[in-house]
This record gives structure tokens, C-alpha cells and sequence, in this order.
């Protein structure tokens, strides 16, 4: 079992880089709350830290899993090269790797510093994204209805941090510079759902993708306006020149990515140079928040 799930995470999971992601998710929303609050606390670490980036891992990991079981009948049509659809994987894997996870995923919780009610709130509204909000018939067929209703599981996640260093520092929960900062994080984790279902035209086939829904033009422009939405959060809470400058620099190599993969998209997929853009997006804006912080 250990070596198809070796399988599976290197296929679809790499756990590395999901770690990695955890991480800065993590490490910019706390040193965030904490340069954006008035009275600025200074940062004192404690391993419960490490059990928030635990949690962001696994509970995105039970996501992952989840859109398994759910896209089996589609992945053997469209992707039957994947590990569960080729029988490289069987379901009893995943059902075992989703038990740990969820349980200690749990129990990490159990002992934090702070109310559970957040937490509840995220694994809940996980729930009713694995059952289609009990409205399959009308969801599933409609990309985007699926994308209003799953995708804000990212703003959730993101205030479930919030929640943990407001608490952990005594501070207000319910700020402006709060909810930008949650949108500032929302933000890449809505860019990277919408890039990995756009198609270059000669690839597309009966998977539904926001390419076939908006167009292949259409899709595009649509990354573009959210990532500008993000760059925009940014430059609301870091305004600085030298900040600005830089994520509009960064902002730019995602409309050259677009740009060139509009005029020559054969063979190629947003899906794999998204994640750099994510990464870089994050990286810089936790040293830009660090340097403030400083």
C-alpha cells in the first residue's frame, strides 16, 4: 500500500511542495495579523504554529482525496492514466490515508490554544463539498456553480489561521487588514482552481473546462482580472513603493506567462507554471510583510 501511495503522491500530491505551500500560507498570515494590527505584538514561535501548517496540509490533502472519489467516473473517461483510474491505486488506500489525516488532523486541533469552532467550520463546510451541498443534480453539470460553491473553502481556511493568531496575540479578529490579508491568500488558490481547467482549443475533449465555458480568450482575461484583484489587496495593505513596484513586476511575468501560452498553447497547460507564479507570489510578499514587520 506505502508504494502506490508513493505513487499517488508523486503524481498528483508531491508532498514537498504541498508542505511548502502550507508553509508560506501560514507564515504570511501570521507575521501578516501581526505587522497590520495596531499595537504590532512581536512574534514568539511555539509548536503549535507547526500544528496550523499540519492542518492547512492535511485538511487540503482530505480535499484532494475527496475530488478523487468524486471525479472517479469522469478521470476513467479523461484521465485513465491517473493512479486510481489505471488500478495503479485502489480506493482502500486513499479511504486508509484519509483516515489518519482527518484523525490527526483532528487531534492536533484538540490541543490547540484556541476555540474549535473555526476549525468545525472548515472541516464542516468540507463535508457538504464532498456530498455537492446535497445538490449534485444541479452543481456537478455547471463548472462554475461548482467553482461559487467549493472554492471559498480557501477564505475559510485562510480565517481559520486568521482566527488562531488573533487569538494567540489577543487581537481583533474582525479587521479590514484582516479580511484583505485573507483575500490577499484567497486569491492564488482561486488562480490556481481556474488555470488547471483551461485547455488549449485542439486539446480540449468532453472534460468540461472554464476554457469551454468562457472561451479559450474569455478564460484567460479572467485569470488576468483575478490576479489584478490580488495585486490590488496587496498593494492596500503593503503600501510601499519598492513593495508596489515588486508585485507589479510579479504581476507582469503572469501576463507574459498568459501572453505566450495565448499565442502558442499546443501542447502546453497554465497548470504546471501557475504554481511558480503562486510560489513567487507568496514568497515575495512574506519577505515584503517580514520587512515591514522589522
Amino acid at each position: 500500500m506505502l508504494k502506490r501511495l508513493n505513487i499517488y503522491a508523486r503524481e498528483m500530491y508531491p508532498i514537498i511542495p504541498r508542505l511548502f505551500i502550507s508553509f508560506l500560507m501560514v507564515a504570511v498570515q501570521i507575521l501578516g495579523v501581526l505587522t497590520f494590527s495596531q499595537s504590532r505584538p512581536r512574534y514568539q514561535f511555539n509548536w503549535e504554529d507547526l500544528g496550523i501548517v499540519y492542518t492547512v496540509f492535511a485538511f487540503l490533502f482530505l480535499l484532494r482525496i475527496a475530488d478523487e472519489f468524486k471525479d472517479l467516473e469522469n478521470d476513467r473517461v479523461n484521465y485513465p492514466e491517473r493512479p486510481l483510474p489505471s488500478g495503479r491505486l485502489f480506493k482502500k488506500d486513499l479511504w486508509y490515508l484519509g483516515i489518519v489525516l482527518f484523525i490527526t488532523m483532528v487531534g492536533v486541533n484538540l490541543f490547540l490554544p484556541q476555540p474549535l469552532w473555526p476549525f468545525i467550520l472548515v472541516v464542516f463546510y468540507g463535508f457538504l463539498m464532498t456530498v455537492w451541498f446535497f445538490q449534485r443534480d444541479k452543481i456537478e453539470p455547471s463548472l462554475v456553480l461548482a467553482l461559487v460553491t467549493h472554492n471559498p473553502v480557501q477564505l475559510l481556511l485562510s480565517l481559520y489561521v486568521i482566527h488562531y493568531v488573533t487569538v494567540q496575540y489577543q487581537l481583533p479578529l474582525w479587521t479590514k487588514e484582516n479580511l484583505l490579508l485573507a483575500l490577499v491568500l484567497y486569491i492564488p488558490a482561486l488562480l490556481w482552481e481556474v488555470s488547471r481547467k483551461i485547455k488549449a482549443p485542439a486539446d480540449e475533449n468532453q472534460y468540461v473546462t472554464y476554457s469551454q465555458v468562457w472561451g479559450f480568450k474569455g478564460s484567460l482575461y479572467t485569470l488576468v482580472g483575478i490576479a489584478a484583484i490580488g495585486v490590488i489587496a496587496a498593494w492596500l495593505l503593503v503600501a510601499e513603493l519598492v513593495a508596489s513596484v515588486l508585485l507589479f513586476i510579479v504581476f507582469m511575468v503572469l501576463i507574459y506567462t498568459i501572453f505566450r501560452f495565448y499565442q502558442n498553447p499546443n501542447g502546453k497547460n497554465l497548470k504546471f507554471s501557475l504554481p511558480a507564479y503562486l510560489i513567487a507570489h507568496l514568497s515575495l510578499f512574506l519577505i515584503l510583510v517580514a520587512l515591514l514587520y522589522i
